[in-house]
């Protein structure tokens, strides 16, 4: 009877770890879902700007908009960070990539003709040179499948 309750313990045990990785499986999925919504906002941008912005990085007055929603579009991936909603391994990817793209010209020039407390993450990402805005310890992280 002990051997038949530890074989019935043991797949129990089993059962609960294969159901808890699923659900972390199912958070860290639904979390990319949610990430490609921004990755293609960022694409809907990009394609926006004229041949010679794409072409030489000099923005026109037309791009204006462009620029503006780049950077929309940063204070809100920043702000998704912050919250949570954002994977370790796509945060380490986008804040570079970010980092790279507002310093551009079009995009630096941009920033700093707008007011000091717009964007206000966005240029806290830029002085901390990409800290990450999240401030989780690992095992939070890992059980919000981050």
């Amino acid at each position: 009877m002990e051997i038949f309750s530890s074989i019935v313990q043991g797949v129990t045990a089993l059962a609960i770890i294969f159901a808890a990785w699923q659900l972390l499986f199912h958070s860290r999925q639904m979390h990319r879902e949610f990430e490609q919504l921004y990755v293609t906002r960022y694409w809907v941008l990009m394609d926006q700007r004229s041949a010679g912005f794409t072409i030489t990085g000099r923005a026109r007055k037309e791009d204006r908009p462009v620029v503006r929603g780049y950077l929309q579009l940063c204070e809100d991936e920043i702000d998704l960070r912050r919250l949570g909603r954002v994977t370790d391994n796509t945060w380490e990817f986008w804040a570079g990539a970010t980092l790279d793209q507002v310093a551009a010209p079009a995009y630096s020039k941009e920033l700093a003709t707008l007011r000091r407390d717009d964007y206000q993450l966005l240029r806290e990402l830029i002085r901390t040179e990409g800290a990450d805005p999240l401030r989780r310890n690992w095992l939070w992280r890992k059980t919000h499948g981050l």
